[in-house]
């Protein structure tokens, strides 16, 4: 597994060599290698046993690209991908080539991806229209719909443009995306986010493989990855709310 990265630059003895370097050669060493697992859009959040992918550098990054096309990954090498609220920051044009590239990437047997965080955007605007309990105050206001559908990106004015989300996504959008990148089977669910003001389900995710899995395996085995998650799932996803919407065979 690759090291993480101190600071901007990378030390060896007395030798200090720049981050661009470092990461120069930590991403074509990641292009013919397999049995990868790849967390998109890491963010501050590392995963053991992963490599640890974002935009910008930061405290978890074991590399950093532009993520919109993962082809750095040379084709049936990889065998998972995760992301957790990353998938809505690209634009609308960028996310079939995105998943695309991850169902290239992906080795055909055993390969699958799973992402996580997306905005549900059905139960946003029931919510709304209900005046239901809000994930970020007692009532699901204009506030609360804007956190979704815009990603409150003044909360990170340093990367704004990147925080902004440029999606929204239902189960039946994801289901066209999933079958139009060359995914074979797939299960897209909701679930509410732990620790929120009132935890209701307000996200989306899927999870998706490259060969054919059966309705009762491919539940099961996004249940089982989810949970194998540890901290992260703690941090990021109530299991026990998981309501799945769609199952392709």
């Amino acid at each position: 597994m690759l090291g993480a990265y101190v600071k901007r630059e990378l030390r060896l003895g007395f030798l200090a060599i720049p981050w661009p370097l470092v990461n120069f050669f930590r991403l074509r060493a990641l292009h013919n290698r397999r049995g990868l697992k790849v967390h998109v859009g890491c963010g501050e959040d590392r995963l053991p046993g992963f490599v640890n992918m974002d935009c910008r550098l930061t405290s978890a990054t074991d590399a950093t690209m532009d993520l919109s096309e993962l082809d750095i990954f040379a084709p049936g090498r990889v065998d998972c991908f995760f992301s957790n609220a990353f998938l809505e920051h690209l634009y609308r044009m960028q996310r079939l080539p995105h998943l695309r590239s991850v169902c290239r990437a992906l080795d055909p047997a055993r390969g699958f991806a799973c992402y996580i965080g997306l905005p549900y955007f059905p139960n946003i605007a029931k919510f709304y229209l209900e005046r239901a309990p809000g994930t970020a105050g007692p009532v699901f206001d204009l506030y609360n719909v804007y956190r979704y559908t815009h990603g409150d990106p003044e909360q990170a004015p340093d990367w704004w443009l990147e925080q902004l989300h440029k999606s929204l996504f239902d189960d039946q959008e994801l289901e066209t995306l999933l079958a139009a990148a060359g995914f074979a089977s797939w299960a897209i669910f909701c679930y509410s986010f732990p620790g929120d003001y009132n935890e209701m389900p307000i996200n989306t995710g899927f999870y998706a493989t490259v060969s054919s899995e059966v309705a009762g395996s491919i539940k099961e085995a996004c249940l089982n990855f989810l949970g194998s998650l540890g901290e992260l799932r703690d941090k990021k996803i109530r299991l026990d709310s998981i309501e799945f919407l769609r199952v392709s065979i």
